[in-house]
């Protein structure tokens, strides 16, 4: 009765929905940073054990999966890192070295889970029904935010990291149940991808109309973030999506609404407008903008500044933060605000991470040793963990760009090809936004990366769907 029951199909859709919409409300902090641990780390320790279990009943199947070599090569570079800022450079307290080693392993687990969980197409598309719930329930508490003031939670700072409830009067750049709207930002982009094609590619009335529904309601919600590199990538990724699949026309509506809702979000459309005078400016900048001691803050928010703890922070009940009905609101200024992105990202964190690597250009210096924010994976992954980190990482990504790339070529698609190149195109995106986000470091984000991972290699190496 049970032999052919696939038990990691209902937690893959559990994960699906628990980790876009589960607020980041910490249970418990650690010593030396404002990372907290959260309800998702336990419900994923709980899947984590629970294929453990099937991994040792079943002799260990994940070995006989090609692509566990090359997470293991990378699983080497990492463990490489970390003992080379524990016993030489002493960059961080252990405990926090062992917090971002084991964190890297948390997340890729994931990985190997979505694998267990897809046996067929129909289990693709099983999970691809638990997308749309949360994509559509993410945009719904969106809306929230902004026409009924419910609450925010972020942990941009470390004083919101404690679990503040904010609730805002003036909130355009809207977080809903992620930790920050660039967080927010990145999952959209690559969720409207994938939605938006499927509509487009579906022969399934039903799964067409929900689809186009879903992805009406989280485009604006998807616009409110106001994020350029998103925007950008999620451009460059449905545009490539659909010329790989052939589908050159529908590149036209898509663009022409890009286009104006661009041209009518006040607040994205100011900040494009500044981005290229600010670029100019760091070029002919001169002057070296000193380190701030405060994280960046969102728009519109009730300002709570305090430096980065150096020990356990008290995790606080719950309050909410409110503005008053008369309360007067400043402008906000676009050249500035995008100015002082581009200072602290040019001028600190980027030579932060540069600095790093040159310490130890092979093996870097140490997971999380460059701060939690660089708003650069790649630099974060040369100055965290080398050279030998860098390419182990990338060469798992590339893995899958070179299994896809010869379908793109095929006259006939199958269901898993269309699927495949559809995640090619999600995967670019991710790849795009990690040249501005940490996309691989924020867990809401990084979790949905390697679960789609995940899923995208069992297409390519399942038996072709032409259904």
């Amino acid at each position: 009765m049970f032999k052919n029951l696939n038990i990691f199909r209902p937690i893959i859709a559990i994960l699906i929905l628990f980790i876009p919409l589960y607020p980041k409300f910490p249970l418990t902090s650690v010593d030396g940073t404002y990372v907290a641990i959260r309800i998702d780390d336990i419900v994923i320790a709980i899947s984590i054990l629970i294929w453990l279990i099937h991994q040792i009943i079943h002799k260990f199947p994940v070995f006989k999966v090609k692509i566990t070599k090359l997470f293991l090569v990378y699983f080497a570079a990492i463990i490489t890192s970390f003992v080379t800022a524990f016993l030489v450079y002493q960059s961080d307290p252990t405990n926090i070295l062992i917090l971002h080693l084991m964190r890297r392993f948390e997340y890729i687990s994931l990985f190997f889970i979505a694998i267990n969980s897809v046996k067929s197409f129909k289990d693709v598309q099983f999970s691809y029904i638990f997308l749309l719930i949360s994509t559509s329930l993410v945009s719904a508490y969106g809306y929230g935010q902004k026409y009924l003031h419910l609450p925010v939670i972020s942990t941009m700072n470390s004083e919101f990291s404690k679990g503040q409830l904010l609730q805002m009067n003036v909130w355009t750049r809207i977080n809903s149940t992620f930790a920050g709207h660039y967080d927010l930002a990145a999952f959209l982009s690559v969720a409207l991808i994938i939605i938006g094609v499927v509509f487009i590619i579906s022969k399934n009335k039903l799964t067409k109309i929900v689809s186009l529904l879903v992805w009406i309601a989280a485009y604006p919600i998807f616009t409110y973030t106001a994020s350029r590199v998103s925007t950008f990538a999620f451009i460059g990724g449905i545009c490539f999506t659909l010329f790989a699949l052939r589908k050159y026309f529908w590149t036209i509506p898509f663009i022409v609404l890009i286009a104006f809702s661009i041209f009518n979000s006040k607040d994205l459309n100011q900040r494009l407008l500044a981005t290229i005078p600010s670029l100019k400016n760091q070029i002919t900048k001169n002057t070296t903008v000193s380190t701030p001691t405060i994280a960046p803050t969102p728009t519109s928010v009730v300002a709570i500044t305090t430096p980065k703890p150096s020990i356990k922070p008290t995790i606080p009940t719950p309050t909410i933060v409110r503005h008053k009905p008369t309360e007067t609101y400043p402008t906000v200024d676009a050249d500035a605000g995008v100015a002082r992105s581009g200072e602290i990202r040019f001028n600190v964190e980027w030579p932060r991470a540069i600095n790093a690597y040159k310490k130890n250009i092979i093996t870097g210096s140490g997971l999380g040793s460059i701060t939690l924010a660089t708003d650069n994976d790649f630099l974060r992954l040369l100055g965290e963990s080398g050279i030998l980190g860098f390419i182990t990482f990338m060469v798992i990504n590339l893995f899958f760009v070179l299994k896809t790339i010869p379908l793109i070529f095929k006259k006939e698609k199958t269901n898993n090809s269309k699927i495949s190149i559809l995640f090619l195109g999600c995967l670019m995106t991710t790849m795009a936004n990690a040249i501005f986000i940490d996309v691989f470091e924020a867990s809401k984000t990084a979790y949905l990366f390697w679960i789609m991972m995940g899923i995208y290699y069992q297409l390519l190496t399942l038996p072709n769907d032409k259904k």
